[in-house]
């Protein structure tokens, strides 16, 4: 009896020995677990088209400094870079793309402005409306006031009757003509475009979350634009996550967004079902790893598809059970615009330099072309 006993003491004590040398290899090296998870070999990158039965995972762009915006009067999507604006339309195709590059009234390189939550990029001498089927320049009917210096009775009379009589106007930020410092208001009222320049001196065009505000001093109310509001989608997963710039970390103030009070719908979902540790970064000062970076196996579910891919991913080292990092965003368009065809984005948003690669960018789920 006591020598069974021992037997099982003894194989208690190496069973844990056992255990803890898994623990410490599995989170403080880089070697795998060979049986553990679908082997990465033979499996495609994300950047890779990726078809299934029904559906497909095409990529618009790279990089990670992309917004998406949604139009749902005209049905159509805008993936917009520092240097580049993308349409897209219903089906998930590129209808096209829109090069920022602009000069200013001196000759300069400069870029066009975004008006970011509408259809409209302005030059220096005119503006594009996005929502039309081609890309159309329309070239401005007149610009007033670029010097700053109107009277203020007058400047006031002009700005009334503009907004008034105009069924788009947007607030400019970007542009300053002629480096005087004011800015341009932007009127259109029966198919043409009028730009009226703030005045000289008076604190009339305000940054807020990123977005102009306008009014007529700083003692009134700011006066609302009115153009027709492209909407930003959602990670419904990572609720904090919207498509734009300045968002996916979850931390950015968006408080004043309109798409708070929005509801969204999950239609995608994805897992990671291996990771294979390939690289570490170490404690400052130490010899002991920190994170542990790899190829992540991953299956992106929809419908009846299951569509499988790879992609770099980070898992942290040490105690604590902490999830893969796998930098995936899942953005959705609002549930009230929705209808069975409407399309979801994927967007792989590698958070620095180390490890990134050609998967990085935005992507379009959309059926089967």
């Amino acid at each position: 009896m006591k020598h069974k006993t021992r037997n099982y003491l003894i194989l208690i004590f190496f069973g844990a020995i056992a255990c803890m040398l898994f623990f410490f290899v599995s989170r403080f090296t880089t070697i795998n677990n060979p049986f553990y998870g679908t082997p990465a070999n033979g499996i495609p990158d994300l950047s890779v088209p990726i078809k299934g039965k029904s559906f497909e995972i095409h990529k618009i762009i790279g990089g990670s400094w992309n917004e998406i915006r949604y139009d749902p009067m005209n049905n159509f999507y805008i993936v917009a870079t520092d240097k580049k604006i993308i349409k897209i339309n219903s089906r998930g195709d590129i209808s096209f793309v829109l090069d920022l590059n602009d000069r200013d009234f001196h000759g300069n390189p400069d870029f066009m402005e975004y008006h970011r939550r509408s259809h409209f990029v302005m030059s220096w001498n005119g503006i594009y409306d996005l929502s039309k089927e081609n890309l159309v320049f329309q070239v401005f009917e007149k610009q007033l006031n670029t010097d700053g210096e109107m009277e203020w009775d007058e400047w006031v009379e002009n700005f009334k009757d503009l907004y008034k009589k105009s069924e788009n106007v947007l607030w400019g930020y970007k542009k300053a003509a002629l480096n005087v410092g004011v800015k341009p208001l932007y009127f259109n009222r029966n198919g043409k475009w009028i730009v009226l320049y703030t005045l000289k001196n008076v604190s009339q065009i305000n940054l807020a979350k990123t977005f102009a505000r306008f009014r007529l001093n700083y003692k009134e109310d700011f006066i609302p634009d009115k153009f027709n509001k492209l909407y930003l989608l959602k990670d419904i997963e990572k609720k904090g996550a919207y498509s734009d710039y300045n968002n996916f970390d979850q931390t950015y103030n968006n408080d004043a967004y309109l798409e708070n009070n929005m509801q969204y719908e999950k239609k995608v979902s994805i897992e990671t079902i291996s990771f294979k540790k390939e690289v570490y970064n170490e404690v400052p000062y130490t010899l002991i790893p920190s994170e542990f970076s790899g190829t992540a196996v991953n299956k992106l579910h929809i419908g009846n598809d299951n569509l499988i891919f790879k992609t770099k991913a980070i898992k942290r080292a040490g105690f604590g059970q902490k999830p893969l990092q796998d930098y995936f965003y899942l953005f959705e368009v609002p549930s009230k615009f929705k209808t069975e065809n409407t399309l979801s984005f994927l967007y792989y948003k590698y958070p620095t330099n180390w490890n990134s690669d050609n998967n990085e960018g935005v992507y379009v789920i959309r059926e089967n072309k």
